[in-house]
């Protein structure tokens, strides 16, 4: 009886030993390497990135997909639709340059600051549009 006991508390504790790295490489891996966006600019009224997603790549459904996973993730999208030409590259056009907007949504899809175009707007009440391009797929909604 006092072997089984032992062995029963030492798989018990192996058990919570690992779950407990297992949370706390979650935490590490959630906070430090990988944080969670955050579409909120004005912390005051609550004010979430808005945003249009055009589709510039010619696949269909792009644009609809990353309007899911932004949505998904607390940002306003409010207009999708398709670009009049084909786009290479995805890019992100700056209407009212707020560099912290445009961070948060270059790091929700993973693009690169060379992806940013500054097209100052202030008739639109859009923080940025998002054209999808032919590299669509390396963009972390794909992936």
């Amino acid at each position: 009886m006092g072997v089984f006991s032992r062995i029963h508390q030492v798989a018990i504790t192996g058990f919570l030993a690992v779950v407990v790295v297992a949370l706390v490489a979650s935490f590490v891996w959630r906070m430090f390497i990988r944080p969670p966006v955050e579409p909120i600019v004005d912390w005051h009224h609550d004010r979430a990135i808005q945003l249009r997603v055009v589709n510039g790549a010619g696949v269909p459904g792009v644009a609809q997909t990353v309007q899911q996973y932004l949505r998904r993730r607390g940002f306003d999208v409010v207009d999708i639709g398709n670009a009049q030409q084909s786009y290479s590259q995805s890019v992100l056009y700056d209407h009212l340059g707020n560099r912290h907007a445009v961070e948060q949504v270059c790091y929700a899809l993973d693009l690169q600051p060379h992806a940013v175009v500054q097209q100052l707007d202030s008739d639109l009440a859009l923080h940025c549009s998002v054209v999808i391009g032919q590299d669509w797929a390396t963009l972390r909604p794909f992936r």
